[in-house]
């Protein structure tokens, strides 16, 4: 990892704050010729639930993602693996095969905010409780990019990883400093069960819901008590239950 990215992981590591966190990122990126850095995640699960830092104009898409219909090209197509995605339009024919029109119409969206190329780098993938990862873009020509940026991917992939870590851990720490702790019926119910020893299929066949609603509630709740784990989660539960608030 170069100097500048040795430099930024270092800032990223003792800063507790995203806001601080995502602008060290953006700088970062900036002297690497990267003009638009895009971190998005999406919760697995039956409903949608995403975080978001942008910074690109309108911190666009963050208004997108109130649309249930949403998709995020890179996190719904690209996040199986840990290999980074070529994106943009400046490489839109590389993925004809693959694309359906709602990805094409994002990409020209995109290309509005004058990011025709860029890399997307996933941090976690499907089936990990979350997938997505960051999207570094500019409006460099093909040739121009693949000879300045694509020859620091695999130093990029390093950064994010430690960026992903660190957002996960502050996310976390917000959660549970903030003032609105409450878990919802459900997932106060949930907890109790796998409490009692139950495991999310027996769950959700006496609830009368879905396995992977019940891993939502799970994840919810997770989020909500600060917890980096579900066993961590459990533990914060039992020894907190008097005390946590439910909806």
């Amino acid at each position: 990892m170069n100097r500048d990215l040795l430099e930024a992981a270092y800032k990223l590591e003792i800063t507790g704050s995203l806001d601080k966190l995502w602008h060290i990122i953006v700088d970062a990126m900036s002297r690497h010729g990267i003009q638009h850095a895009l971190y998005i995640i999406r919760d697995d699960g039956p409903v949608p639930n995403w975080f978001i830092l942008s910074n690109l104009p309108e911190d666009w898409p963050k208004d997108e993602v109130q649309n249930p219909a949403f998709r995020e090209p890179f996190v719904s197509y690209c996040c199986a693996t840990f290999e980074p995605t070529k994106l943009g339009i400046e490489f839109l024919e590389q993925h004809r095969d693959f694309i359906d029109d709602y990805t094409r119409t994002y990409v020209a969206e995109m290309a509005r905010y004058n990011w025709t190329i860029g890399l997307g780098i996933p941090c976690c993938l499907v089936g990990s409780g979350q997938h997505g990862g960051f999207l570094f873009g500019n409006d460099m020509k093909r040739h121009d990019f693949e000879r300045s940026v694509m020859p620091l991917a695999d130093q990029l992939q390093a950064f994010c990883q430690i960026a992903h870590r660190k957002i996960e851990s502050l996310r976390r720490a917000d959660a549970w400093k903030a003032p609105r702790r409450r878990l919802s019926a459900r997932e106060y119910q949930v907890l109790e069960l796998i409490a009692k020893g139950l495991r999310p299929k027996a769950i959700a066949g006496q609830l009368g819901l879905s396995e992977a609603s019940i891993r939502l509630y799970v994840k919810n709740a997770r989020l909500k008590l600060g917890a980096a784990t579900k066993e961590e989660a459990l533990i914060r539960f039992m020894k907190l239950q008097p005390r946590v608030d439910q909806d």
